[in-house]
């Protein structure tokens, strides 16, 4: 087959700070280079995948500042107040550098460093620490309540006090002396790191300990560090960066439409509000994330349940969440306070049972995420005149069962989208083409008597007559701009210059189903194939020129823009012949 013209994907799919890799052009010798592509979502880091391993890859930041720079000579501003302590830095640290901190306590009463920092929601603040002359550290943080753990600093760390913390933890580092501590706090106005003698008390004898590498992250876990300084650091999956996902066990590059998740704890369950007695418990569990927890919800009758409001909204709103046995067979009730919603039979090996369902359109379904953790979702007919809950049902068959949940959403729509983490308040996934600048392609002219083939290989998750559009994208006006291959839920149509109509077919599109899609113009004959399969075609006036200027976006109306998973692009100068369309389109 000839050189393409322009490639995108395959397996070449990789991403680099906010631009797209891995996408190449040819010149008039055919040799291919690689281009970068722009790219922009948003502004936040609500947005997630799944990675070559299988989990849901999130955005973080630390937001800590001078994560690691304890005392700064005096030099303002001063992040870290230090109080009545010597404060040494260039000590031997757990990775090999000399990036420790020695804190000398100079005073018996409860001296400690201290950062202010005004944050609401759930957070996790953990720290990297070693015994000195004294053999514990005390974490306490300040903000809607006082929140404080004690850690021991020797053999194997060991926790010995908590105080209105959800969560507390101490691993050690290796075979060494040092111990990653963390302690979860659901609101900060301050944090503080004291030396201490005892668990039990702040105050004193002398002494010292070494410290490293501090950080605040959302959520209820303590995340890969990452150093900040005068600003915050970001990792994982950040703003304005493409989303290459494995979802499908191969890579793609994810492209989703604007969604809010409404309800506001999505992972911190016991945040929810708790009816008829359920009783909930943070257990050490991989979570779909790869994270290390989940809550267990408990009944204690038929009726226990966590729920949580969403307010009065419109219609077509889909819920989802992922659940997991616990080890004892049980039925868990995921449904909205109006009656509409699903019921799984979970036996004691974790196995997934549908025992009913009462949803919109017969719009629901279960994806395994591996592990015994499935995701469940439902469609909601939500009234705007009341107030709608999302519901978790534990137990509805004697009272006493539970299930593992994690990773609640509540969002418009009819069908369920990337998992949108929430921390305390909802969170926005903006739309990835926020500003029609993006998956840009160099443009590539065909004549008015010039041969070409388009192959597209990928998903579409949009409803209705939404679609999407290749070529309709230059930046302007004028002809050349209504240049565009449209992909409809009902058909394809190819548009030349002026949006001269040169053939068309019909195509049920079928939402979240792979495709090989493939359109060739050859002399004055057009012709479309879908899955290894010849289509029958609408001919009209073929002979006209076609400018390819960008791929998944129209630049007139952002409704006809790519939605689903894109695995793979090309645009070829020459007519490929029946039997390579055929062995290129079959699945």
């Amino acid at each position: 087959m000839s050189n393409a013209s322009l490639e995108l994907g395959g397996d070449n799919w990789a991403a680099k700070d906010t631009k797209l890799l891995a996408s190449t052009v040819s010149d008039d010798s055919g040799r291919f280079y690689p281009r970068e592509f722009t790219f922009a979502r948003g502004s936040n880091l609500s947005a997630t995948r799944v990675n070559e391993d299988g989990l849901i890859e999130k955005g973080y930041e630390n937001l800590l500042l001078n994560s690691n720079l304890f005392d700064n000579g005096g030099v303002a501003p001063t992040i870290w107040q230090k109080g009545q302590n010597i404060v040494t830095g260039g000590q031997a640290g757990y990775d090999g550098t000399n990036d420790a901190w020695l804190i000398d306590k100079q005073n018996t009463s409860g001296t400690y460093i201290a950062q202010g920092i005004s944050k609401t929601g759930v957070h996790t603040i953990s720290l990297y620490a070693k015994a000195g002359s004294l053999k514990h550290m005390v974490i306490w943080a300040s903000g809607g309540d006082v929140e404080e753990a004690s850690f021991l600093l020797e053999g194997d760390g060991s926790i010995t006090r908590t105080f209105n913390t959800p969560s507390a933890s101490i691993q050690r580092v290796g075979a060494s002396d040092w111990y990653r501590c963390e302690i979860v706090v659901l609101d900060t106005s301050q944090i503080r790191i004291y030396p201490a003698s005892s668990g039990s008390s702040v105050s004193g004898t002398l002494g010292n300990i070494y410290i490293q590498d501090a950080m605040l992250n959302q959520g209820l876990a303590a995340l890969p560090y990452i150093e900040s300084g005068a600003s915050t650091a970001k990792a994982g999956i950040l703003e304005n960066e493409p989303r290459i996902d494995y979802s499908s066990g191969t890579a793609s590059l994810l492209l989703e439409p604007q969604r809010t998740n409404l309800i506001t704890q999505s992972e911190y369950i016991a945040g929810l509000s708790i009816a008829s007695s359920a009783t909930l418990s943070l257990e050490s569990e991989a979570n779909p994330s790869g994270g290390g927890f989940a809550y267990k919800v408990t009944a204690t009758e038929v009726s226990s349940r966590v729920q949580r409001s969403i307010g009065t909204q419109g219609s077509n709103f889909v819920f989802s969440g992922f659940f997991k046995g616990s080890g004892a067979a049980t039925r868990i009730r995921f449904r909205n306070n109006q009656g509409e919603g699903v019921f799984y039979n979970i036996d004691a090996n974790g196995a997934f049972t549908l025992y009913s369902e009462n949803a919109v359109n017969d719009n629901y379904g279960i994806e395994d995420y591996g592990n015994g953790w499935h995701r469940i979702f439902f469609e909601t007919t939500t009234s705007n005149s009341s107030v709608n809950y999302a519901q978790v049902y534990c137990d509805v068959l004697d009272g006493d069962g539970s299930v593992l949940a994690w990773g609640l959403q509540a969002e418009q729509g009819s069908y369920p989208t990337s998992y949108i983490p929430t921390y305390g308040t909802s969170q926005t996934r903006a739309d990835d083409f926020g500003n029609n600048n993006n998956i840009l392609a160099k443009p590539v002219a065909f004549g008015a008597n010039d041969d070409f083939t388009f192959y597209y290989e990928g998903s579409f998750d949009k409803d209705g007559n939404n679609g999407m559009v290749f070529g309709g994208g230059a930046a302007g006006s004028g002809a050349d701009y209504k240049n565009y291959l449209w992909l409809t839920a009902s058909g394809m149509l190819l548009k030349g210059t002026s949006e001269t109509s040169m053939a068309s077919t019909t195509f049920n599109q079928v939402k979240n189903t792979n495709y090989k899609l493939l359109v060739k113009r050859d002399g004055s004959r057009i012709d479309f194939f879908i899955n290894g399969t010849k289509i029958p075609t609408t001919q009209a006036s073929t002979n006209t020129a076609f400018t390819l200027r960008s791929v998944g976006w129209s630049y007139s109306n952002t409704v006809y823009q790519i939605s689903g998973n894109i695995k793979q692009f090309k645009a070829l100068p020459t007519a490929l012949t029946d039997n390579e369309c055929i062995e290129l389109t079959t699945i």
